[in-house]
């Protein structure tokens, strides 16, 4: 069975500093009214800001916002611009720091991601471009009618992305509490393993749980109503990508993920530093997802370790290392 270790925690309601910009409130809640709360997952936000020449076609608005959404996500993106608490009209609008305030239409199942960027400045004579990059999970969940003696039914199912299933039986584990109290989980009626059973109907907060029992990501589904007769099919699309070992080495026994840059600043033989490593993967037919990302990667050869630079995956394609 093939593990992939995940070794760092990006906490869910990040607050992510670039340039200055911080990321917060960030919200994901489908219109059903469940809400979506990473505990520990891969999502992210990346922000830049810059400034360029103001002409005078821009004085209207001199302020630009482009977004880049990783994968299946959104469907469109609308923002406002905030002083003080106070929504302010970008036509003409004064010198100052802002916050800027986004909101995303979820593609698939309706619903809304929304967060708010703080720190956005606005300098005299420049028009500030404001460039958003976003990584999250979709949730998708079926319901169908059928007769199942008053109860109802779950499956939870994980994808690498679009249309590639997670292989890993422990991936996606499904656990149930009360709405409101995660002390102890409700035991399911009857449990078809990890992933899939009945439960008295009920209003519950339902723990996804990703990746090995070593290393977990959680993912919250809380304020989830199970209507009795109805089956509901929970998907996660990780919106990852897959990196594998192709090469023809069989000395190799993992894969050591960090940060792009390591490499060039270690000093001496090749080694691990579990300080900066990022993820391991142990398999013996390398192919696990990993979030999208540009790294180093070292071969772990048992008594040796040699250098892959600058490996990057994207959502949707696979990277291989060889």
């Amino acid at each position: 069975m093939k593990k992939f270790f995940i070794l760092f925690k990006l906490l869910a309601l990040m607050v992510i500093t670039l340039q200055a910009q911080k990321v917060s409130n960030y919200t994901y809640r489908l219109d059903n009214g469940i809400n979506i709360r990473p505990e520990y997952g891969w999502n992210q936000v990346w922000v830049n800001q810059s400034f360029g020449t103001l002409t005078a076609a821009d004085k209207a608005t001199p302020v630009t916002v482009s977004v880049r959404t990783l994968g299946t996500l959104t469907s469109s993106t609308s923002f406002k611009l905030f002083s003080a608490g106070k929504e302010v009209s970008l036509k003409g609008v004064k010198p100052g720091t802002y916050t800027l305030k986004m909101t995303f239409k979820l593609a698939g199942k309706p619903g809304t991601l929304s967060f708010d960027i703080e720190n956005v400045v606005i300098k005299p004579q420049s028009k500030t471009n404001v460039s958003i990059t976003l990584y999250d999970y979709q949730y998708t969940i079926d319901e169908k009618q059928g007769s199942q003696k008053g109860l109802a039914s779950y499956e939870s199912k994980v994808e690498r992305y679009k249309g590639n299933q997670e292989t890993n039986p422990d991936c996606g584990a499904a656990t149930f509490y009360l709405k409101g109290n995660h002390d102890k989980p409700v035991p399911p009626v009857e449990s078809k393993g990890k992933k899939a059973g009945t439960i008295k109907p009920g209003t519950y907060d339902i723990l996804i749980t990703l990746g090995t029992p070593e290393r977990q990501q959680k993912i919250w589904l809380e304020n989830f109503t199970m209507k009795p007769d109805i089956s509901y099919a929970i998907t996660t699309n990780l919106n990852a990508g897959v990196i594998s070992y192709s090469g023809v080495n069989k000395d190799v026994k993992a894969l050591h993920l960090y940060p792009a840059g390591t490499a060039d600043k270690q000093q001496g033989k090749a080694a691990p530093d579990r300080n900066l490593e990022l993820m391991r993967c142990d398999v013996q037919a390398f192919t696990s997802a990993a979030p999208p990302g540009t790294y180093d990667v070292l071969l772990n050869l048992g008594s040796t370790y040699e250098w892959r630079k600058s490996v990057v995956v994207q959502t949707a394609t696979r990277a291989q290392v060889k």
